[in-house]
């Protein structure tokens, strides 16, 4: 049997981290979660090869715009696919700039991450 696919979740508030982790374990993934962008940045420079990315975009220091940013840059991870998630009113100021594979809407729900990650199981 092959190895569950591995998510990465970028985002600093924890009751979201929790929420994705209980429920994309429960869709199939193993999840890695982290706080920061900055976080991410270094596992993925590590060696850390995630299926799939679910990236919050408004974090502090570096956010998800400047994580993108950061992400191209990494040879090692390119063509990676990012689920940017965020406000209806975040996304739509942003979208366009992220160059993403998918959004997510928050307040997340099983059925709102299940359909955003069906796609990279």
């Amino acid at each position: 049997m092959s190895e569950a696919p591995l998510l990465l979740v970028v985002d600093d508030d924890p009751s979201v981290l929790l929420l994705v982790d209980v429920l994309a374990e429960k869709m199939g993934f193993r999840v890695k979660a982290v706080s920061s962008g900055l976080q991410a940045l270094e596992h993925l420079r590590d060696g850390l090869q995630p299926h799939v990315i679910l990236l919050d975009i408004m974090m502090e220091r570096i956010d998800g715009l400047t994580f993108m940013n950061h992400l191209r840059e990494m040879p090692s991870v390119e063509g990676t696919p990012v689920v940017a998630m965020s406000t209806a009113a975040v996304l739509d100021r942003y979208g366009e700039q992220l160059h993403v594979n998918g959004t997510l809407l928050k307040p997340i729900t099983q059925v709102t991450l299940s359909q955003a990650l069906e796609r990279f199981r």
